[in-house]
């Protein structure tokens, strides 16, 4: 559930006995996600029995077969159930989309900077100089990666006369699509960096921190509706995919740097919900490892210190939870908080 969280397939071939939760179980949780609901359902299972047969498809499998069987049965079923998809419309509006069988073109940007087509790795410091970073950064910035040429010849060259600013813009756009031609062999970059009718679009790619904020936001509107146990598939998902901070946010795009503040955000709230369903269902040391980690990203951040402190008080880490309190009040005492203010935090903590 949790990789197809991270990357929809076409279909799911399920068994119905299963480590740790039933196969009935994982399909009736792919029917209930909107991100899952339409993927078609093979049950391939050694349980013959009908009333197997009809709990199966009772609970949404599209599909069922039972052991021993034979591949080409199964491949000819497999085929049918996609040219089903294929002919519905079922493919979500929310999932990475492509215009043919080529690759989507996938951008990193969360504690790295790496662009991947197929099996071909590239790190935009080293291939693209710093205009080029800071184009596909604010690309990456923009609602749907889309936004106006106009927009962008006036971020970039603000005090040129339009005309000048015209052919900056398009010499920096044949330098870019010169660049990603030479470092990926085989790309079609017309495909993925688009100009029409005056919108510069990023098109046929996948962007982890557009994943992991669909992710994250998914979690805690889960959380906050009860849904624990979906929010922490959501949750897990989506934290696969953090490797650190949103890193083209330093590379000279207002917007950029605004989503890096956002992305951080997110982060930061989703790590104690997170945190929170994981205490709850008994796994603490994993809950005080994630705010242990989180912390990196603000020291200082009251609710996490406040979750952490609980946490290591009920697991029975009295030195741990006064080592805590104290490395709080020194990290408060440097941003200028007065004695006084720092006391009186501290005697809110239960």
């Amino acid at each position: 559930l949790r990789l197809i969280e991270e990357d929809r397939p076409h279909l799911v071939i399920l068994d119905l006995t299963l480590p740790g939760m039933s196969g009935l179980d994982v399909c009736r949780a792919i029917r209930r996600d909107p991100w899952m609901e339409k993927i078609p359902v093979l049950m391939l299972t050694g349980r013959d029995e009908d009333d197997d047969v009809v709990a199966g498809l009772e609970v949404g499998a599209d599909d069922y077969m039972t052991k021993p069987f034979a591949v080409k049965v199964l491949s000819a079923r497999v085929a049918a159930l996609l040219r089903r998809e294929r002919g519905s419309d079922s493919v979500r509006k929310d999932a990475p989309q492509k215009s043919d069988d080529a690759p989507l073109l996938e951008i990193r940007s969360l504690g790295r900077c790496e662009l991947q087509f197929g099996k071909q790795v590239v790190s935009w410091s080293e291939a693209f100089s710093s205009s080029q970073r800071m184009l596909l950064a604010t690309l990456l910035a923009a609602p749907n990666g889309r936004m106006s040429q106009e927009e962008l010849q006036l971020g970039f060259w603000p005090d040129t006369v339009p005309s000048k600013a015209r052919s900056n813009f398009d010499s920096l756009m044949t330098r870019m699509r010169r660049t990603l031609e030479q470092e990926l062999a085989a790309i079609d970059v017309r495909r993925h960096l688009q100009v029409r009718r005056g919108i510069v679009s990023l098109e046929n790619v996948r962007v982890d921190a557009n994943e992991f904020r669909r992710l994250a936001g998914k979690g805690l509107q889960q959380a906050a509706q009860g849904e624990l146990w979906p929010a922490e598939l959501a949750f897990s998902a989506a934290f696969s995919l953090w490797q650190g901070s949103f890193l083209p946010g330093g590379f000279g795009s207002e917007s950029a740097a605004l989503l890096q503040d956002e992305l951080e955000q997110l982060y930061l709230e989703s790590s104690q919900q997170f945190a929170r369903i994981l205490a709850n269902s008994g796994r603490h040391q994993e809950a005080i490892k994630l705010l242990r980690y989180t912390l990196r990203y603000n020291p200082t951040h009251d609710g996490i210190i406040r979750l952490l402190y609980q946490l290591l008080c009920h697991q029975g880490h009295p030195v741990q939870a006064t080592q805590l309190l104290d490395q709080y009040a020194a990290l408060l005492a440097r941003e200028k908080f007065t004695a006084e203010e720092i006391r009186t935090i501290l005697e809110e903590f239960p």
